[in-house]
């Protein structure tokens, strides 16, 4: 569930449309900086479970401090929550399109998952919610392939939708753009706020 939270991000759906309307190699770019987005979040979520395991993990004596972190990370989704909806989103400035190449779109891709806080925190909750479970190494690999694919649809789903429906590609990203523009402050406040009630409600409960 936390992973489907995570996966409401309109700057990467923004920016995967962006690159399918390029008319010098669109798709290319868009499946690069797709990879970049689930090769960086397939390390990172590695690196938290690794890490998670060895401080809140279910089989550490310091396992109970596990409510602590999921009221910590509630609070940030609160805190990340507030600032977007306080915050004037800024005119957009027009810019020159920049060519760039593949591995440039695959680099771009990496680093903004890198600094996507908000889907982050989700990230991190969901693996501390997977290494506090008493689930096996082959299990707990699947479902941190399942939380990498699920985070990642807004970057993956653009340029595999021209595959899927070629013909009517164009209408359906143009469509999806504008509606994830017209709300995405809504929609990602109230994914934040659901979430971090939830997380402070499991951490005071737990």
């Amino acid at each position: 569930m936390l992973a489907l939270g995570a996966a409401i991000s309109p700057i990467p759906l923004t920016v995967s449309i962006l690159l399918l309307s390029q008319p010098d190699r669109g798709r290319a770019k868009a499946l690069a900086f797709a990879a970049g987005q689930v090769l960086a979040l397939a390390i990172l979520c590695v690196i938290f479970a690794v890490v998670l395991g060895k401080t809140v993990g279910a089989s550490h004596p310091h396992a109970k401090h596990s409510s602590t972190l999921d009221i910590v990370l509630g609070a940030l989704l609160l805190l990340l929550a507030a600032r977007k909806l306080l915050t004037k989103p800024k005119p957009k400035k027009e810019k020159k399109d920049k060519k760039r190449s593949l591995f440039a779109e695959f680099g771009f891709g990496a680093g903004l998952m890198a600094v996507n806080v908000e889907t982050l925190v989700l990230v991190v909750a969901s693996v501390k919610a997977l290494v506090g479970s008493k689930t096996g190494v082959g299990e707990e690999a699947l479902v941190l392939l399942a939380i990498v694919l699920i985070v990642t649809v807004s970057a993956t789903v653009p340029p595999l939708i021209t595959f899927v429906i070629p013909k009517k590609s164009d209408e359906a990203l143009k469509w999806l753009n504008e509606q994830t523009t017209k709300h995405q402050r809504a929609i990602a406040s109230g994914f934040l706020i659901f979430f971090g009630v939830y997380l402070i409600y499991k951490g005071i409960s737990g």
